[in-house]
């Protein structure tokens, strides 16, 4: 078992979530808090990464799992470039470019189809979340009913596809971070859920360009991936304590009408 201390790791350059991110000699190690994160959570975290990189995708490499006092951490390799989000930050003027950007990477993934059992599945999760929504037994009934018609598929889903976690390296690739989420399920929800990111971020500009421009290059109906909004908006609830979010939330599940 490993003996580091933060001291160890270098360079603290980020903290939210009850994460704290550290950079050194090109390794990038994200501490996850034991008040929030179980060691499961982060194993999983790590396994979902690494099975990335065996299908081909554009995730950083995995180099350790251990444990720092009494929290975990994932030790993967650095990629040295800029988020979407801070290129987009620097030129509003190409924000076309970084949502067109985003999509590519994200329909990258969804092309690889799994039912590996590696990965959950993604109506299990869902329905996990609704069910500790805190929403009233009628509308989360609904909400369990919408989500069992939806159509089955066993696509690579990363479920936090946004742009803060794209980075385009110094060679101009494009890699996908932040891998907790990943599930085998529908492309049309993995995009509702990032429709949902922009919007909870006060992006609807963004938010209606990104889901023209998935559409556009999926050839997914607008309106197919609107019947997603309203679950996934759901499943955000569970772990919602911003009332301002909460709201928005809410509404998103109250007016999308089928």
């Amino acid at each position: 078992m490993s003996n580091k201390t933060e001291k160890d790791l270098g360079v603290l350059f980020l903290e939210r979530n009850s994460k704290k991110i550290y950079k050194k000699d090109g390794v990038v190690t994200k501490v996850f808090s034991s008040e929030k994160y179980s060691a499961s959570d982060v194993l999983k975290e790590a396994m979902n990464q690494e099975y990335a990189l065996e299908c081909g995708l554009p995730a950083p490499k995995v180099y350790d799992v251990f444990p720092v006092g009494n929290d975990w951490a994932i030790s993967s390799e650095e990629i040295k470039g800029k988020t979407l989000a801070d290129l987009l930050a620097e030129n509003k003027d190409n924000e076309k470019k970084y949502i067109t950007e985003l999509v590519k990477i994200q329909l990258r993934v969804l092309a690889v189809t799994s039912d590996n059992l590696k990965l959950p599945k993604l109506k299990d999760k869902l329905n996990s979340y609704i069910s500790k929504s805190g929403l009233d037994a009628t509308t989360r009934f609904d909400l369990h009913t919408r989500l069992e018609k939806m159509p089955n598929h066993y696509k690579f889903c990363h479920g936090d596809v946004a742009l803060h976690n794209v980075i385009i390296d110094d060679n101009g690739n494009s890699f996908l971070l932040d891998w907790a989420h990943a599930t085998r399920g529908n492309a049309s929800a993995d995009a509702a859920m990032s429709y949902l990111l922009f919007t909870l971020d006060g992006s609807e500009k963004e938010a209606k360009e990104y889901l023209k421009e998935f559409c556009k290059k999926s050839d997914i109906a607008v309106q197919y991936v609107q019947e997603w909004i309203s679950v996934v908006s759901a499943t955000k609830l569970a772990t919602c304590s911003d009332e301002k979010t909460k709201n928005i939330l809410l509404r998103n599940i109250n007016v999308v009408e089928y």
